[in-house]
């Protein structure tokens, strides 16, 4: 019966991002660089929030008490700098699969102002490679989308833009999570 009440959202959420390519969202809460809250606004459930994953990257891990014991480095300066960008704001969320921890793994994208006071729509997973908040990771098929993040990626690494920074501390997460399991 719990699993029932963790999974209808999903189901939920998977069900309305998926009817419609783009659906707007509140940002409540944010674990660390890729993985948020988001409250979808749905009439029949109007306070339903769910954790989501963001496609494409892979952000430094932050303690997650029983999994993570500890911050990797640059984690908690890339989650502080990825709440600070989005967490209360309208974002729009699209869906592309589950993972296997049943998290639904969205595009994300925001909203700011430009120079000329106008607003621009960037892709979320995209900016904070760009930020070097996280790594670029491969799971779309579009060869032009896998180009464009790597050379995005390649100007953070080589501007030594945050995570690229920290001399000899860049680990991947998917190699320092690797110590945690049993």
């Amino acid at each position: 019966m719990k699993n029932l009440f963790i999974l209808l959202p999903l189901l939920c959420l998977a069900v309305l991002l998926n009817a419609q390519q783009l659906q707007p969202a509140t940002v409540k809460a944010v674990h660390d660089g890729d993985s948020f809250k988001i409250s979808i606004a749905d009439a029949q459930k109007p306070d339903s929030a769910v954790w989501v994953r963001l496609y494409g990257v892979d952000a430094p891990e932050v303690r997650f008490p029983g999994v993570i014991p500890f911050d990797q480095p640059y984690g908690r300066a890339a989650a502080d700098s990825v709440r600070k960008l989005i967490k209360g704001q309208t974002v729009l969320v699209k869906y592309r699969y589950s993972d296997v921890y049943k998290r639904s793994v969205c595009e994300i994208f925001f909203t700011v102002k430009n120079p000329e006071q106008a607003t621009d729509t960037l892709d979320l997973a995209q900016h904070i490679v760009s930020k070097g908040w996280a790594w670029y990771r491969t799971e779309q098929k579009n060869t032009k989308a896998n180009n464009l993040m790597k050379k995005i990626q390649a100007y953070a690494k080589n501007q030594k833009i945050g995570l690229w920074g920290e001399k000899g501390r860049t680990v991947r997460p998917e190699t320092f999570r690797r110590k945690f399991r049993m």
